[in-house]
């Protein structure tokens, strides 16, 4: 085919359109469409929707797990109140001197945090275990080379020098 005679059918197609286009929907300054900020104004809406339910959800979440976090500490104090090994009597009276209590009946000197009998000479307890325990620290004492070593990770520290024992393996 020739190319003015393309030219001219596409010409045709297109002339066709537009006025199909006109019947149906008018003429051309009505369907051209006035730039309004309608769309930006819903945009800004939504999106300021979205911000305000992500910040509520967010503060939900963290005062849940701040929720959680108390329930857990007070569930973890009424489990050490109940696993304290000293009964609550009247034989067990506060020595003000030391601050253990004093058994009325045997005049030993009892840990209230332990529960264990404190000796009166060195201000030491035994656990059940062997282990010779300072109530004041809750640290094992060596009484051979007076290191304390801390129950939970096991270091081994020299109290005059403050400095970490390394033993020999």
């Amino acid at each position: 085919m020739i190319e003015s005679d393309r030219v001219l059918i596409e010409t045709t197609r297109t002339h066709r359109d537009r006025l199909a286009s006109a019947f149906a929907f008018g003429d051309l300054e009505r369907r051209r469409r006035v730039n309004t900020n309608l769309r930006r104004f819903i945009g800004s809406v939504v999106l300021a929707a979205v911000i305000c339910v992500g910040c509520v959800g967010v503060s939900f979440v963290l005062d849940l797990l701040q929720g959680q976090r108390e329930e857990e500490a007070l569930a973890s104090f009424r489990a050490a109140q109940a696993a304290n090994p000293i009964p609550p009597d009247d034989r067990l009276v506060e020595d003000e001197e030391t601050g253990f209590l004093r058994d009325t009946q045997t005049g030993e000197l009892i840990d209230p945090q332990t529960g264990f009998v404190v000796d009166e000479d060195t201000g030491l307890a035994r656990d059940p275990d062997g282990n010779t325990i300072d109530p004041r620290l809750d640290w094992f004492y060596d009484t051979s080379t007076g290191f304390y070593t801390d129950p939970e990770t096991g270091v081994t520290i020299d109290p005059t020098t403050m400095q970490v024992v390394e033993e020999e393996r």
